[in-house]
């Protein structure tokens, strides 16, 4: 029984490295356990759809799932991901040469399930592994996993700026370090522009600015003598003062961005938020 359980596991994850590999825009799989087992009825189900808003797996389940139930929080592979009864969403990337998708992994298993069926299905969430290209070693694995959440940020954000005032969006005019400009490591990030539009703000997954000499603050780059920024929202990617090359969120005039750490070509971006990939 044992030998059969690992043949399933085996074949199971064969199957996901086929399909997850690819560039398919959506794609289903099913496994039953009655092929490795003899007699189980039981299937294990994987699909995967496009995430071209790069939505976070609980927002995509918000606006797809229609029979909702109470999805919690997990971790598959060091993505994020949801679980609603039997069936796990995960967001990860899909790195095609030089391209960069998200995508909504979809596994699920049938009712009324076996227990040894339930704990195959375990077995593969701990041992699903993304983005097994050559050429990614773990730092830069860590680098896209961060940039999902990136991208995943700022869907959310772009949904809260568009469900602000009708025909404007947070001025700024007071409350924050540079008029109509608001940084993630900046007090003004939570306590203006967050509370502008009524949402507890993300912080970047690093979320610090390097290289602030001596006068200004270590954290927020800021000199309070002067009143001034060491860094500019200049977006050229030959300035070194430009902020894009920090990996931190933030606002100007009505804009979000970030400082992505992947070089990759994103494809499919959020409308109306712009992206910047730090070197």
């Amino acid at each position: 029984m044992r030998t059969s359980k690992l043949f399933l596991i085996l074949a199971v994850l064969m199957i996901t490295s086929l399909f997850f590999s690819s560039g398919y825009s959506a794609k289903a799989a099913a496994v039953s356990p009655s092929t490795a087992l003899g007699t189980s009825p039981d299937a294990i189900a994987i699909r995967v759809m496009p995430n071209s808003d790069h939505f976070s797996p609980l927002v995509w389940y918000g606006k797809n799932i229609k029979l909702k139930g109470s999805p919690q929080n997990l971790l598959v592979d060091g993505y994020e991901a949801i679980r609603d009864g039997r069936t796990v969403y995960v967001n990860a990337a899909n790195i095609s040469g030089n391209s960069f998708y998200t995508n909504i992994y979809i596994i699920s298993y049938n009712q009324e399930a076996e227990d040894k069926t339930i704990d195959i299905f375990g077995q593969i969430l701990t041992h699903w592994k993304f983005n097994t290209n050559s050429d990614i070693n773990g730092n830069q694995k860590q680098k896209i996993i961060r940039d999902v959440k990136r991208l995943a940020n700022l869907s959310e954000l772009n949904q809260a700026l568009g469900n602000y005032k009708k025909d404007d969006f947070p001025r700024l005019k007071s409350g924050s370090y540079v008029t109509g400009a608001s940084v993630s490591v900046w007090p003004s990030w939570q306590a203006s522009l967050g509370a502008d539009l009524g949402l507890t703000m993300p912080l970047d997954p690093v979320n610090k600015l390097g290289g602030c000499p001596a006068g200004f603050n270590k954290e927020t780059c800021w000199n309070e003598t002067d009143k001034t920024f060491h860094f500019n929202f200049n977006l050229t990617d030959g300035d070194p003062k430009s902020i894009s090359h920090s990996p931190v969120y933030w606002y100007k005039d009505g804009v979000f961005y970030a400082g992505l750490e992947t070089g990759y070509n994103l494809i499919a971006t959020v409308p109306h938020v712009s992206f910047n990939v730090a070197p």
